[in-house]
């Protein structure tokens, strides 16, 4: 009986362990080239304002959060897409170059969640008179959701 006991608890175990599988290191190393790109692209879209790449990299619902430098926050995708209609696409907005340094991309077990931290430098112009963010620390959350990562959450700060 103890037998039978000890074959039921070692399969049982055997058996839950395949219920969350780690994904492979080839398919992690695969899943930060993506999650790469999803976060360039996320700031690389001002350069051309193409708003449909924009809106592909983050998570169009009411939960999307983004708290600015300057603490002001963003939350939601309707104030995203209300920021883009003001400011972004006003035509006195002008990108002009940007860097993502110094990337660190982690990718969850389950393969479905990301989270990272990169230096991001952000040039620009406002009606002819430049701006720039230069070493911002920015970090952030991605969920991979139908076979997509989006951004969920992101923050920039510039340290002192």
């Amino acid at each position: 009986m103890k037998i039978i006991w000890l074959f039921l608890i070692v399969f049982f175990i055997g058996s839950c362990q395949n219920l969350t599988p780690d994904i492979s290191r080839d398919k992690i190393a695969s899943e930060k080239e993506v999650v790469k790109k999803v976060i360039e692209d996320n700031i690389g879209w001002a350069m051309t304002k193409d708003l449909e790449l924009l809106y592909s990299t983050m998570k169009q619902d009411s939960t999307l959060l983004i708290i600015n430098p300057d603490a002001s926050m963003i939350d939601g995708f309707a104030q995203v897409e209300e920021t883009a209609r003001t400011f972004w696409m006003d035509p006195r907005f002008k990108a002009t170059r940007f860097a993502v340094k110094d990337i660190r991309i982690t990718i969850s077990e389950s393969g479905t969640v990301a989270w990272y931290y990169a230096l991001l430098d952000d040039f620009g112009e406002w009606d002819g008179k430049p701006y720039k963010w230069e070493n911002a620390r920015w970090t952030g959350i991605l969920e991979k959701t139908n076979g997509h990562w989006v951004i969920r959450q992101m923050h920039i700060s510039f340290p002192r």
